[in-house]
Formats: C-alpha cells, structure tokens, sequence
C-alpha cells in the first residue's frame, strides 16, 4: 500500500483588514488608507491539509475550530486517499484529541495521526501556506461582506500550483 504524508491545521480569517508595509509617497496627502467596517465579530473558519511532496491541498470552511470540523476534515481526507496509508500530522489542539476522535481512527486503520512538538508551529507545512494566504489575499484589502472574504481565499487556494505549494513548503 501505498503512502502519503499530511500536514493538517485550521486557521480563521476576519473582516477586519490586516494591515502590511508599502511604500508610498513622503508627505500627509500621500499615505495609504485601508478602509474597515470595524466588523471584527464575523469570521471564516477553515481547516486545511497540505501533501508537501505533491503540492496537493485542500480546505473546507467550518463553524469553528473544534472536534466536528476536525472529524470533517479527517472524513475528506480519507475520502481523497482510500488506497493509501495515511500519515497525518498535527499540532496538539484539544480537537485533536479525545474519545471521538480514537473512534475515527480505530474505523480507519490506514490512517495514523502524529503530533508535530509543541510550540513548533513552524514545522507544519499548512501553517506556511496559512501565512502566505493571510500576506497574498487580505493584506491592505477591504472586505465589505463575509461572502467577499470566503470567495477571495477560497479562489486564491485554487489558484495555487503544485508547484507553487512544494515550493512553500520548501521541497523544491
């Protein structure tokens, strides 16, 4: 049977713009303006996996970040790899652990999951492209609904090449 290694991690996305560095004219009349709502209570939730060595990947939108999106995402995932060992790796959140969780697994013996050490978020390859959503699709960029802000980072994932997601993950 065939293998493939996984890194799992959520992350959340809100309205409230996240403001970077650009340059700009010296003076008053010339400096940035990022416009907000100041809607900072609305949020996108997703989970999101990342195959490094094929630079394949995918997210799914939740309510929040707790054991039924992780089951969510662990279903997906074992849905898109049925013939092969699955070896995941995630960090050592509360959801991803319990009793509910064991089940899952016990269902699935292909898959096997893996803590990444704590406090080594840099070892988890999604976090990379994480980052790398938040500085490419919502830097100095005004979302008027939520809607807007779901449709931009789910089109920028798609967007992504194999390529492009190895080399994030630092495999080229």
């Amino acid at each position: 049977m065939d293998e493939v290694v996984l890194f799992e991690d959520e992350a959340g996305f809100t309205l409230h713009p996240k403001l970077g560095r650009m340059w700009c004219k010296k003076g008053k009349k010339n400096q940035p303006v990022v416009f907000t709502s100041s809607q900072h209570q609305k949020r996108l939730n997703v989970f999101g996996w990342v195959d490094p060595l094929t630079g394949r990947h995918s997210m799914i939108r939740c309510v929040k970040g707790n054991t039924d999106g992780f089951l969510k995402v662990l279903s997906k995932i074992q849905y898109a790899f049925t013939e092969k060992k699955i070896h995941l790796w995630v960090d050592r959140a509360r959801w991803h652990r319990g009793e509910r969780i064991n089940r899952f697994f016990k269902k699935h013996a292909n898959f096997r999951l893996h803590y990444i050490p704590a406090y080594h978020p840099e070892l988890n390859c999604q976090e990379i492209l994480w980052r790398t959503m938040r500085y490419e699709e919502t830097t100095n960029v005004y979302f008027s609904s939520l809607n807007d802000l779901v449709k931009s980072v789910f089109k920028r994932s798609q967007c992504w090449k194999p390529k492009k997601v190895r080399s994030l993950c630092h495999l080229i």
